[in-house]
C-alpha cells in the first residue's frame, strides 16, 4: 500500500498545537479530531485511550513530531499530546529554549515526568522518545453536598 502524499500544514497550525499542548487554550475532542482528520489525513489508529495520526514531522516548540494523538469520546481525560523521537532531557531544552517556558521535575508512582506552570507534561517513554501533552481529567458530575445544619 502506498503512503499518501504529506497535505500542507495550514500556517496557523503550530500556535494551534503548541497552544494546547502547553494547556494555554480550550478545545474538545470533536474539534481536534476533525482538525486533525482535515490536515493530518486519517488516523493511524486508536490505542490508549487515544486516536493518533502521523504528525508530517510538524516542528512544535522546536521539536520535530512523529505522532500526534487526542482522547477518544470515551476516555475520561480530555487530551491532546505529541510523540517526539528524542530523549525527554532533550526535548525538554529545546521547548524551554524556544518556548520560554520551563518544565520541573515531578516523581510520580509512574517515573519522573516533567511538568509546566500550566500543567503541561514532558514524560520520556522506554524507547528513548518523549510524549509531550496536556490532559484535563473528567471527574464526573459531582454532587453539590450540602452542610449538614448544626444541631442544637
Amino acid at each position: 500500500m502506498a503512503a499518501l502524499p504529506a497535505r500542507a500544514l495550514p500556517t496557523d497550525f503550530n500556535d494551534k498545537v503548541e497552544s494546547a499542548l502547553l494547556c494555554r487554550s480550550d478545545w474538545s475532542t470533536a474539534f481536534w479530531q476533525s482538525y486533525f482528520d482535515k490536515h493530518l489525513q486519517t488516523s493511524i489508529r486508536d490505542w490508549g485511550e487515544a486516536r493518533w495520526w502521523s504528525s508530517q514531522g510538524a516542528q512544535l516548540g522546536g521539536a520535530s513530531t512523529v505522532e500526534i494523538f487526542t482522547n477518544v469520546d470515551t476516555s475520561r481525560a480530555l487530551m491532546l499530546g505529541v510523540l517526539i523521537a528524542q530523549p525527554v532531557e532533550e526535548v525538554k531544552r529545546t521547548l524551554e529554549q524556544n518556548l520560554r517556558v520551563a518544565f520541573k521535575p515531578v516523581q510520580t508512582v509512574d517515573g519522573l515526568r516533567y511538568v509546566s506552570d500550566t500543567l503541561s507534561v514532558l514524560v520520556g517513554t522506554n524507547n528513548q522518545q518523549t510524549k509531550w501533552y496536556c490532559a484535563k481529567w473528567n471527574l464526573g458530575n459531582r454532587e453539590r453536598v450540602q452542610p449538614l445544619a448544626p444541631q442544637y
